[in-house]
């Protein structure tokens, strides 16, 4: 049977990219986005789900996996940006991309790495910002809930390796061509990271032998400062 991916997050630029790029190499995938299109094509099928709501992540991808007999990649991908001065924001901005970016990440490993334990072997990839590695003035609540999920990533990383579970985190470090952000900030095609190619990045990371693993990957375009 072909292996499986699930992409929590699978709308937007990246969102896309990745279902069309691993379903391209013959994996079967689901995807799950707060809306999906219920006209849609059936491949990759998408599911909705509150990606707000760790339970409702967990509940959702426990019967993905029940439907897939299991899940070889997950890849969590989910985000919510908030800008504003840190006296303009209120803690439910920063539960909210404290949810979306590590809730959600929490409750789609809580239904997929058991069955992933027990066969010893899987992937999980976890998306990455800017924020992750640093502040910028008026992304308090983003960079925080950012930070979060690499501290979580890299817990998860030195717990799992020896259940045969590879855990990598991908610094996206730049703006995705297409995405909002794009359009939000005028960033012309060539100043902005193709998202075609973090898929295929992606999907070497989950194909990687436990031989030469990597843990965290920081991508970023030409000219992009760091």
């Amino acid at each position: 049977m072909a292996p499986s991916v699930l992409i929590v997050g699978a709308g937007g630029a990246l969102g896309a990219a990745l279902c069309a790029e691993f379903l391209g190499a013959g994996y079967r995938v689901v995807g799950m986005r707060r809306h999906a299109d219920q006209g849609a094509p059936t491949e990759p099928r998408i599911v909705p789900c509150e990606l707000s709501d760790p339970c409702d992540v967990e509940t959702v991808a426990q019967t993905l996996v029940r439907e897939q007999g299991g899940i070889d990649v997950v890849v969590c991908n989910a985000a919510h940006l908030k800008i504003a001065p840190f006296a303009e924001l209120e803690f439910a901005d920063l539960e909210m991309s404290w949810l979306a970016a590590v809730g959600t990440t929490f409750g789609a490993l809580r239904a997929v790495l058991p069955a992933m334990q027990a066969r010893r072997r899987g992937a999980v990839i976890l998306s990455g910002a800017t924020g992750s590695m640093r502040g910028s003035a008026g992304f308090a609540a983003f960079a925080a809930a950012k930070f979060a999920l690499r501290g979580l990533a890299q817990a998860l990383a030195r717990e799992y390796d020896a259940h045969g579970i590879h855990v990598a985190h991908v610094v996206l470090d730049g703006i995705l061509r297409g995405s909002e952000s794009a359009r939000r900030f005028a960033k012309a095609d060539a100043q902005c990271i193709e998202p075609r190619a973090v898929a295929a990045l992606y999907r070497q990371l989950a194909e990687q032998p436990p031989q030469a693993w990597t843990h965290e990957a920081d991508v970023r375009p030409r000219g992009e400062k760091f």
